[in-house]
């Protein structure tokens, strides 16, 4: 059972009032690689695009097309077809032609409960909120509403919400595998396992991030997305400062230790075996289930 920690006389009610609302938007014509390495350095998993002019909303490219064009899925076509597998060509097209267009928002006058139950619903991170005359009022993510449930108090623990078993890879399979597990299943995170042991995750992130942080750039020989695609991924994960949970650790400590440290998800560990993996979608989901 869940009951409010505190009942303040300001309590929040409409999504504008938790929502990040000075948004970094972008024009169309920014470079791909550009786009990315903005994202990267301010850690965005999405990207308004507006128009210079009158700001209204073009629409948005977040991390998941950005994987998409590495291998994942549909925008994979820019690198492999126009540019006949050349990555680095790609990367000087503009943000436009991996974006998502007629992107649909939520109002200002949205409630959070409501806000919640789409994101719940689509799966969708994150949302921008549109006023009248499309232009951004704000955009709010799952972290904006951990922000705000995690003061609510609750007797629930890990293993009541993670996800058991986890979908996972070996160290040494190649990037390509990842990028199309992340696209057709909508992981943003996978654990890397070997014999059962814990070894790294490897996100959406950490392969944004090895265009963003300039890597692709001092390692690649060929500059071609196969060479990319078939790096192991070992070479790319996670495992430096790895933070893990156990499976009876109170879900509001698992809450402030994400918005603590910026990450979306913690590996349920016995030991050192993999038991589940509790993400920033599975605590906003139990929160809101019990408010």
């Amino acid at each position: 059972m869940m009951t409010p920690a505190n009942q303040s006389k300001g309590k929040k009610n409409c999504i504008l009032d938790i929502a990040s609302v000075n948004v970094i938007s972008v024009p169309p014509t920014m470079s791909i690689i550009e786009g990315i390495q903005m994202m990267s350095r301010h850690n965005f998993r999405r990207l308004p695009i507006t128009d210079p002019g009158t700001r209204k909303m073009i629409g948005i490219v977040t991390i998941t097309d950005v994987i998409d064009m590495m291998g994942g899925g549909n925008r994979y076509n820019l690198i492999a077809t126009k540019h006949k597998g050349n990555l680095l060509a790609a990367l000087n097209e503009n943000i436009r032609e991996i974006a998502t267009l007629n992107v649909t928002g939520f109002t200002p006058s949205t409630t959070i409960k409501a806000a919640a139950k789409v994101l719940l619903k689509t799966g969708h991170g994150g949302f921008p909120i549109l006023n009248a005359d499309n232009t951004i009022a704000g955009i709010v993510t799952e972290y904006d509403l951990i922000r705000m449930l995690a003061g609510i108090e609750s007797d629930l623990v890990v293993k009541d919400i993670m996800t058991a078993t986890p979908k996972n890879v070996a160290p040494d399979v190649p990037l390509s595998h990842v990028t199309k597990q992340i696209v057709e299943h909508g992981y943003r995170r996978l654990p890397v396992v070997k014999d059962g042991i814990l070894l790294g995750m490897i996100t959406a992130t950490d392969i944004m991030g090895y265009i963003g942080n300039g890597r692709v750039f001092s390692e690649m020989k060929t500059g071609t997305i196969d060479e990319l695609l078939s790096l192991p991924v070992r070479d790319v994960m996670t495992t430096a400062d790895l933070r893990t949970v156990t499976a009876d650790m109170p879900v509001n400590d698992v809450a402030k230790e994400m918005l603590i440290r910026g990450i979306g998800a913690f590996p349920v560990l016995d030991g050192r075996e993999v038991k589940g993996i509790v993400t920033d979608f599975d605590l906003v989901k139990a929160f809101t289930e019990k408010v």
